[in-house]
């Protein structure tokens, strides 16, 4: 799989926030994202099969954000995931 970065505005507790998030594997063959959330230190998202969806996996070395703004990125994360499999078919 090849890296593939999607930029994206959203706004989220009547603020605006700037995302990047990098598609990657990791060792195991799951699918991550590398994401900066205003330029601010990078953090990693990854599939939640409980909540199917898109998750902050928790690292301390992990910016702080709003479990509000988790959700819509981890939403909007999934989208990208159903697109870029329709472009692969």
């Amino acid at each position: 799989m090849r890296p593939t970065t999607t930029h994206f505005d959203i706004a989220s507790g009547n603020r605006e926030y700037t995302v990047t998030a990098t598609q990657y594997l990791n060792g195991i063959e799951e699918r991550r994202y590398r994401v900066c959330i205003n330029e601010n230190p990078v953090c990693v998202f990854g599939w939640n099969e409980d909540l199917q969806t898109y998750r902050l996996i928790y690292d301390v070395r992990n910016p702080q954000i709003p479990q509000e703004l988790e959700s819509v990125i981890g939403r909007r994360l999934f989208h990208c995931d159903i697109a870029s499999v329709g472009k692969a078919a």
